[in-house]
């Protein structure tokens, strides 16, 4: 029996909380793994951990892609959010410097230009929070940096962190990304050991999302591991795909084939990942001690797939585009 057929038709509406997150859901959209699935979904973007929220309770949005940090706090307050997959478990930012460093400890006493710790809607600037990770694990407390805070936009912030070192307004910032414009200013860029850290376009819902709509985390997490499938296996499609993803969305900025291609065909969390988007969360809101925070996760419909040899299954019967 055919896919269509053992899905009975469901239209659903997904928030992507970054505009990195839409190589994935693109991908799955033009090969027609929701069609395949029986789904008709639309997405949007949204800015902000808090606003995304308050859609999921009230059933405005079935899923967002994204929300990695405030969840863990939620889940204290029994409120019923869910994360189903992880497909990315690491962050890989680079220092960059006005002088040089030899690590994140020669950081002490500096200026470091960053985000707000909160965003205008009151949410957590993840990016943020990442940079007071390397912070901490590079031996520094976060009152031993000087923190100077750009913007609450993260539409502004790649923008404003390199003028704010061009105009001696601070001594270092942390880079997502290429740094080749920092290397042209004549700034020194030092490599960083990767952060675990959950990101990017996780499956993020509601108990009460995924029983009112039929087999809904089920297709969601199978729509995901079918994506990244494609993604890995189909690479001039792929690529097709996601030039036409640039052209429709410019803020997609340079998407790349690896941006897909090195997503987890097995979309588990990693342990250390989840313990440092814990901890994020804990800094933030000391509620969130009051549980593990293994509480949030759900991962029987990523199991029950992988248990049934299916992700197996396809890799083993690939095609090489």
């Amino acid at each position: 029996m055919s896919e269509p057929e053992r899905y009975a038709p469901i239209e659903i509406r997904g928030f992507f909380r970054s505009h990195t997150h839409l190589p994935i859901w693109e991908v799955i959209e033009q090969a027609g793994i929701w069609k395949q699935l029986g789904m008709k979904v639309s997405f949007e973007f949204c800015d902000s951990s808090n606003i995304a929220e308050a859609a999921l309770f009230s059933g405005e949005v079935d899923f967002v892609s994204g929300n990695h940090i405030t969840p863990y706090a939620l889940v204290a307050r029994g409120k019923p959010i869910v994360c189903l997959a992880s497909p990315s478990n690491s962050v890989n930012d680079k220092l960059v410097s006005r002088e040089p460093v030899k690590s994140v400890a020669d950081l002490r006493s500096a200026r470091i230009a960053d985000t707000t710790l909160l965003d205008p809607a009151g949410g957590y600037h993840h990016l943020r929070g990442n940079h007071m990770l390397y912070v901490m694990r590079g031996g520094l407390r976060l009152d031993e940096v000087q923190w100077v805070e750009l913007t609450d936009s993260m539409a502004v912030f790649r923008t404003a962190q390199l003028e704010a070192l061009k105009a001696g307004r601070a001594d270092a910032t942390f880079v997502t990304g290429s740094t080749e414009k920092y290397e042209q200013a004549g700034f020194k860029v030092l490599d960083i050991e990767p952060l675990p850290m959950i990101t990017g376009p996780t499956l993020t819902s509601t108990l009460a999302n995924l029983k009112r709509k039929e087999r809904l985390g089920e297709r969601l997490v199978k729509a995901l591991v079918l994506g990244i499938h494609f993604a890995r296996t189909r690479r001039q499609e792929t690529e097709r795909i996601l030039e036409g993803l640039k052209r429709r969305e410019p803020l997609t900025g340079r998407v790349s084939y690896n941006s897909v291609a090195k997503l987890l065909p097995k979309p588990y969390p990693d342990y250390q990942a989840i313990a440092n988007a814990y901890t994020l969360c804990c800094l933030k809101d000391a509620t969130a001690k009051e549980t593990g925070p293994i509480a949030l996760w759900d991962l029987h419909y990523l199991r029950e797939l992988d248990d049934s040899g299916f992700i197996d299954g396809l890799y083993d019967q690939r095609r090489e585009a």
